[in-house]
């Protein structure tokens, strides 16, 4: 029925439930107020059609938390989708609130691309909103390896301290920093094109072979950094928050200090002492900082230390890498390898 003559019925009250971020409401309206919904109901459809920046009419509408997941979508998805990204440039997943323009391009995606563990801890929420219909959500973290901050073996020699009663950000499944090991990133490009498979049966083969072209990329970038790691004289480092901590593990480095655990835990001073000691017993040169997050604490360790920071991006956005994870991962490299060699 048309919107027009809906707005001429006669009707005096209207009782329906709906959903606020997932909690069940059963208002009653007046006629003036039925009206009102119907005409912000139809202006919230206008709206998502410019919210996804007029996506081509047969593409399969996708959305990603942040620039390296969109990047594998884009590959993956080739011709056959539209994908935006949620997370802008320069903001992180950890703290970043979703406004309402990033929520109407969640509610029109068939597929939804995250990290999970904690890192996006608005998604939930948003999906939960979203609900369950027409909708296929990858998880980036499921099905891999995840390292807990405390375990043996992973667990910085100057890592944060716990403060009782302080209510802080926790990754509750561990770290999920897994698109930066280039090796774990193959499997979640796999669960993308699972996810595009069941979307779009008819295009398989097309999905299938992007995927195993980009596999071949991701390979050749794992196989160059291993072979540059293997000419680095120092293997330890100190980083602002622990997003490389799967990269070390790939590739032989430790982790030897984080200065931040999660965004927004302030180290004490005698955590800061630690720091400064890690960098002097082993020798290092420089402490990783993130453009993403406020860089003061590591500039203060790094005048105690003498040494200098630099930058590592583990999100993108940013020139001369931009959105590309392949060029984000080799301009981090270049970084290392300065800091490293």
């Amino acid at each position: 029925m048309e919107a027009t003559e809906l707005l001429k019925r006669p009707f005096s009250v209207f009782r329906f439930p709906f959903s606020v971020w997932g909690k069940a409401v059963s208002p009653t309206f007046s006629r003036t107020t039925g009206r009102r919904l119907l005409f912000s109901g139809l202006c919230w459809l206008v709206l998502l059609g410019i919210a996804w920046g007029g996506a081509t009419a047969g593409k399969i509408p996708v959305a990603a938390s942040i620039l390296p997941l969109g990047d594998f979508c884009r590959h993956l998805g080739g011709e056959q989708v539209e994908v935006q990204v949620l997370v802008p440039p320069g903001a992180s997943p950890h703290v970043f609130e979703p406004p309402p323009s990033v929520i109407i391009r969640a509610a029109q995606a068939r597929v939804f691309v995250y990290t999970g563990g904690g890192l996006e801890p608005w998604a939930d929420k948003l999906l939960r909103s979203r609900g369950p219909g027409n909708l296929e959500v990858v998880e980036a973290i499921q099905g891999l390896p995840l390292i807990r901050e405390v375990e043996e073996g992973h667990h910085s020699e100057a890592a944060p301290e716990e403060h009782e009663g302080q209510d802080h950000h926790h990754h509750g499944a561990g770290n999920p920093h897994v698109w930066l090991d280039p090796v774990l990133a193959q499997s979640i490009c796999r669960q993308i094109t699972a996810a595009l498979i069941k979307v779009d049966p008819e295009h398989r083969a097309v999905y299938e072979a992007n995927l195993q072209s980009y596999l071949k990329e991701l390979e050749s970038l794992h196989q160059e950094i291993a072979r540059r790691v293997g000419a680095w004289r120092v293997h330890d480092f100190v980083c602002f928050h622990p997003a490389y901590t799967y990269f070390a593990r790939r590739y032989g480095l430790r982790q030897v200090g984080v200065i931040e655990l999660s965004p927004g835990r302030e180290p004490t001073p005698r955590h800061l002492q630690k720091i400064v000691a890690a960098i002097k017993k082993y020798g290092i040169k420089v402490v990783f900082a993130e453009p993403q997050l406020n860089p003061r604490v590591a500039e203060v360790i790094a005048r105690e230390a003498g040494i200098k920071v630099l930058f590592l991006d583990p999100m993108g956005g940013k020139p001369p890498y931009g959105g590309d994870y392949l060029k984000l991962m080799r301009y981090n490299l270049a970084i290392l390898d300065e800091a490293m060699k």
